[in-house]
């Protein structure tokens, strides 16, 4: 007797359909809305910094610093300027697909791996831009814990079949 009143319990537990179980769902739904906040507010400050990197440093205020950087690598397109301009328009939509919130964990994936490459590309280029406190190693360590937030709670792609 008493198993089958536990069993009833459980059930209209899970079903929300008694008190305890509509607490339960509450705190759920109201972590879940919590969790959702965090995710969209890290996916929107990864997507603002993407912008202003790619509209002010490579197209509004070229640095030389940058230039020399570009054309020490041997990467540019016709000119180092030409280069970080196309650079900097990509980078401004990867930060506007990322404001928008479309395909979420695609978007930090892209975003994350172009950050390491660049990462990569200025140790190569020039190691001693790694030891500057205004740099890009500490603000890119933020946005990589930003863009982990976002895979993490961003929903997974239901699988094709």
């Amino acid at each position: 007797m008493a198993a089958g009143r536990a069993s009833h319990r459980s059930e209209l537990l899970t079903r929300g359909e008694c008190l305890d179980g509509l607490a339960a769902r509450h705190r759920i739904d109201f972590m879940n809305t919590k969790l959702r906040t965090i995710k969209i507010i890290s996916r929107i400050a990864l997507g603002l910094v993407w912008f202003y990197e790619g509209l002010v440093p490579k197209i509004l205020f070229l640095r030389a610093d940058e230039i020399g950087l570009v054309q020490a690598s041997h990467l540019v397109w016709r000119t180092p300027q030409l280069t970080l301009q196309i650079l900097g328009v990509a980078q401004m939509l990867v930060g506007l697909w990322l404001i928008i919130g479309a395909a979420e964990r695609t978007a930090v994936f892209i975003a994350t791996s172009w950050m390491l490459i660049l990462i990569a590309l200025v140790v190569w280029g020039n190691p001693s831009m790694l030891s500057d406190p205004y740099g890009a190693l500490v603000k890119d360590l933020c946005l990589i814990a930003c863009a982990i937030t976002v895979w993490i709670l961003a929903p997974q792609p239901s699988p094709i079949g």
